[in-house]
């Protein structure tokens, strides 16, 4: 279970996660790494999904334009990743 504050996402927020019986804090990278790895894999889903339908089909071209915006999801997850990696080293 994650129960998440109004500040998610935001360079220095933490999002409250509960791992087992155990509640703690989740910073800002640690958020954006599992949002980077959930990505991936909703990616490798999307993927795996398109290879087996109908070659040309429309519901192919649709789960291709799926596979396209988690695309940009995952390349802006690896920015942002990115981005809070380069204030740790300020």
């Amino acid at each position: 279970m994650t129960l998440i504050p109004g500040n998610r996402g935001r360079p220095g927020s933490a999002e409250w996660i509960m791992e087992g019986s155990t509640r703690r804090y989740e910073t800002a990278l640690e958020t954006a790494e599992r949002q980077v790895v959930e990505a991936e894999q909703r990616r490798a889903r999307q993927i795996k999904l398109i290879t087996g339908l109908e070659e040309g089909g429309e519901v192919q071209a649709q789960a291709r334009q799926v596979l396209a915006e988690i695309d940009r999801t995952l390349a802006m997850a690896l920015s942002y990743r990115s981005f809070l990696r380069s204030l740790e080293d300020l």
